[in-house]
């Protein structure tokens, strides 16, 4: 692994373990066992390293979203486990993006960018879930803007909110964000996909294949 490599994947675990703020360049260096000057020579300060990390967290979603097995369509419970594990593993990002986003105004852009691109992404996956006979039609255009936007919303907000009655997340506030997310799109799901909703919500299980 390249050494700009390392320092991101390094700045994730520290930033998810203790918080961006209590986070410093020199923790980043020293937990690497590199000098201060390494780290300055791939990264100008913390601030590009966060871009770097975002950057890199928005192409592993783009790939979810594309994800197809062949000409099948992925489940949405399988598509929506999946976005979890991906959030869990940034999760200083929905911890603390709203204070990122303050703070660097360059990071601020990227994030209307992603929030603009997942909006489109996932209205064109509706339309085909619609089209496989899994969802029911959604009479107009602003009500799947209403509910896409709902969606993300929760989405982005959900460990930052969770975290206001503990000091850290858990796997478990994991579990509860996806069933949320389920109970939020199982009104416009029918047929037998509205069946593996209901499962899924009813409790702890293995999302469909």
């Amino acid at each position: 692994m390249k050494t700009k490599d390392k320092i991101a994947q390094t700045s994730i675990e520290l930033f998810n373990r203790s918080g961006v703020v209590a986070i410093t360049t020199n923790h980043i260096a020293k937990e690497l066992n590199i000098s201060p000057g390494n780290l300055y020579f791939h990264f100008a300060n913390k601030e590009e390293i966060i871009r770097q990390i975002f950057n890199q967290f928005c192409k592993e979603m783009y790939a979810l979203w594309r994800t197809k097995k062949g000409n099948k369509l992925v489940h949405p419970l399988n598509l929506l486990d999946r976005n979890y594990e991906l959030f869990w593993r940034y999760r200083f990002f929905h911890r603390e993006m709203y204070y990122l986003r303050r703070k660097d105004s360059v990071l601020a852009g990227l994030f209307k960018a992603h929030n603009l691109k997942m909006m489109k992404m996932m209205t064109i996956l509706y339309k085909r879930w619609l089209k496989a006979g899994w969802m029911t039609p959604i009479q107009t255009p602003d009500e799947i803007n209403f509910l896409v936007n709902v969606l993300l919303a929760t989405a982005a907000t959900f460990l930052h909110f969770f975290e206001s009655a503990e000091k850290q997340p858990t796997r478990v506030n994991i579990d509860t964000g996806k069933r949320y997310i389920a109970r939020l799109i199982v009104h416009n799901t029918q047929g037998e996909m509205r069946s593996d909703f209901d499962s899924y919500i009813a409790g702890p299980t293995s999302s469909p294949k």
